[in-house]
């Protein structure tokens, strides 16, 4: 008995089936954005930890300096150690790029009490660069580069300071003497 009425209610369900997926498929290929169903690659770790952090963000001189003295802020100079003592923004450690594993490692410790790091050097692109090697390294806080480097800091006659480095012995490579 069941039979009869069984086979017209599959029939039905199958075309509406078949009907729903051939629309289903035509609207796909009709977006432009549409779903990619050849050649899928599963996404890898690093793209998707890629995905979860947020932008490096460049701040100009004065929206940085709003972030002076705030808790949990710190301001990472990526210059020379001479450049560094000759002069550099109120408070802030030296993180060179030519650092040694040591001086490294004592850095990050350092970086890894701040909620937030303002990484400046002598222009927005060597800034850049040590944010992205800090993300890569695994810090998940904010970090920020100083737009126009240093010398805009200085341009808009923001607090720096200067003197020698604290730790810059260890941070940097020592040059072999003469």
């Amino acid at each position: 008995m069941s039979s009869g009425l069984d086979r017209p209610l599959i029939l039905r369900s199958l075309a509406l089936l078949l009907g729903g997926a051939t629309l289903g498929l035509g609207i796909n290929a009709a977006r432009p954005e549409g779903v990619v169903l050849t050649g899928f690659e599963p996404p890898t770790a690093c793209t998707v930890a890629a995905a979860e952090e947020a932008p490096v963000i460049e701040m100009t001189p004065r929206e940085a300096s709003s972030l002076c003295g705030q808790p949990g802020t710190l301001f990472a100079d990526t210059r020379t150690a001479e450049h560094f003592e000759a002069g550099h923004v109120a408070d802030a450690i030296h993180l060179p790029c030519d650092m040694t594993a040591s001086g490294a490692e004592l850095a990050m410790k350092e970086l890894g009490h701040a909620q937030t790091i303002v990484v400046y050097g002598d222009s927005t692109e060597e800034a850049s660069e040590v944010a992205e090697t800090l993300r890569r390294r695994g810090l998940k806080m904010d970090v920020r580069v100083l737009r126009g480097g240093f010398s805009a800091w200085e341009q808009e006659g923001l607090a720096c300071a200067s003197g020698p480095c604290p730790g810059c012995a260890i941070t940097h490579k020592q040059e072999p003497s003469p």
